[in-house]
């Protein structure tokens, strides 16, 4: 994974993708930041409070940080969504207390992406699938809808050969025999 496609919020991934690329490596820049900050500013009170750590506060390093780590964090979210051929605008739901960032938390994390092709890419497990997925031919990833159903465009196959073309010998025990036209 390249630095532009982990701040990219287009395509899709895996959720191993997400658990390692936009979740544990998040964490340790987090916590990398978090020590360089107590190793260069140390703590701003001289008298540490009761649990013996001092007035930490955050630093110029858990900033930066953490504000690269949200839209890193947004970026994982929507590939996620788009994995599950949802809108990457879901990660809206994030902004509903407790239940949104709960939702989207399983979401990334264990529900698994559409099989094969979708409206955002091909499936990050299997990237050299046809466009139609893993089930025998290729199809049209989301053919036209018409009011009663999904309608084929333009006139049917013609089988090769037209009227005056050899057909090929019947298979079985007919009684009466072809008709030959020509």
């Amino acid at each position: 994974m390249t630095l532009a496609q982990w701040f990219s919020f287009n395509g899709r991934i895996s959720r191993k993708t997400w658990w390692i690329f936009y979740f544990l490596i998040p964490i340790g820049i987090n916590i990398a930041a978090g020590a360089l900050d107590t190793q260069f500013t140390g703590p701003k009170n001289a008298l540490p409070d009761k649990s013996g750590m001092g007035d930490y506060g955050m630093g110029a390093f858990s900033i930066a940080a953490g504000l690269v780590g949200i839209w890193i964090g947004l970026a994982g979210l929507a590939k996620r969504w788009h994995d599950r051929d949802k809108s990457g605008w879901w990660v809206l739901l994030n902004f509903i207390p407790v239940i949104g960032p709960l939702i989207c938390f399983i979401v990334a994390g264990f529900l698994r992406g559409t099989s094969g092709h979708n409206r955002f890419g091909p499936d990050p497990l299997a990237p050299e699938a046809p466009p139609g997925g893993y089930g025998g031919g290729w199809q049209q990833p989301y053919p036209q809808q018409a009011p009663g159903g999904w309608q084929p465009q333009g006139p049917p196959p013609q089988a090769p050969g037209g009227w005056g073309a050899p057909q090929p010998p019947q298979q079985g025990g007919g009684s009466v025999p072809p008709i030959r036209r020509g």
